[in-house]
């Protein structure tokens, strides 16, 4: 079989993307490229459902463990160094294959971004001081939604890191951060984007037991230990887990409430996770069920897909 020149594997949490990947990369040769925004952070491993290392070791990995906490890393920056990171392993004769559900890493990688104002350490600063008072990210989105309305539909309120982003682009220019646009990038590439799916029913079980399963191993602890070395203010503890677990130790939730509440943001996730796949073109959907690794499924799929020869 020859191979494309990118695999894509995407798909909601919780549906397997680690193992199947693995799976099919054993049988092709390929070699797996991270595209999960926390997965990126060292020491965030319970919350951010890291490969197990008995995984990492059947299949070298990319872009697992490159930032710290307190480190800027955006879109933009994992494009890039995505991208030198296939170039790499396609020079060595592999494929690379980009798994993860983080769709705004995609879409950066694959069509490119506008080069926005880089960050403003002062600016940040101001709006994180808000942030922090009482009712301080309500006030900030309320802000976002008067100077930029069509951000603020698409950013959550508890979306406290692009909220803060956006009201910082427009404070060092002016210009709403959705006024800018990705520069129309066509790829000569050969790139097969495979995403997997699972019925609703069967997904919401297992995310309600994978939530329960990272508190028993330590989520808590495990963000305990990181706030020695790094403020909760960093990005990767407000993201799904950490944010609560960060509440347990801060005694803002019991640890019942926290876990509920991760359970139902992790729920809300992977719904817009579904909902964002949908609206990409290209899309080849692989069914799955709990338990089940769909290699054959997706090889199948990359027979069907062989590059044009010249």
């Amino acid at each position: 079989m020859t191979l494309p020149s990118l695999i894509v594997l995407s798909g909601p949490t919780g549906a397997g993307k680690s193992e199947t990947a693995v799976a099919v990369a054993t049988e092709i040769g390929a070699e797996i490229v991270n595209c999960d925004s926390v997965q990126i952070y060292r020491g965030f491993d319970i919350g951010s459902a890291k490969p197990a290392r008995s995984l990492r070791s059947l299949i070298p990995h990319h872009l697992l463990d490159i930032v710290d906490a307190d480190e800027e890393f955006n879109a933009a920056d994992y494009a890039r160094t995505a991208r030198s990171v296939c170039e790499e392993i396609r020079n060595r004769g592999k494929t690379p294959m980009l798994v993860g559900g983080t769709g705004f890493y995609l879409r950066a990688f694959l069509g490119g971004l506008e080069e926005m104002p880089p960050a403003n350490a002062s600016i940040r600063t101001r709006i994180r001081k808000i942030a922090d008072r009482a009712g301080g990210p309500l006030r900030l989105h309320r802000w976002l939604k008067r100077i930029d309305p069509a951000s603020a539909e698409v950013i959550a309120l508890n979306d406290r890191h692009r909220v803060e982003r956006a009201l910082e682009v427009y404070l060092q220019g002016g210009r709403r951060i959705s006024e800018w646009r990705r520069p129309s990038v066509t790829s000569s590439s050969h790139v097969v984007r495979l995403a997997l799916t699972m019925p609703r029913a069967e997904l919401v079980p297992l995310l309600n037991a994978r939530v329960s399963q990272m508190y028993d191993a330590g989520l808590v602890e495990e963000t305990a230990a990181l706030l020695e070395s790094f403020p909760p203010s960093c990005r990767p503890f407000l993201s799904i887990g950490y944010r609560e677990a960060v509440d347990v130790l801060h005694r803002r939730r019991t640890r019942e409430e926290a876990l509920a509440e991760t359970a139902k943001r992790t729920r809300a996730y992977a719904k817009r996770q579904m909902t964002w796949l949908r609206s990409e073109q290209g899309v080849q959907w692989i069914e799955t069920m709990p338990g089940k690794i769909p290699a054959a499924e997706i090889l199948a799929v990359l027979r069907k897909h062989q590059p044009e020869q010249t």
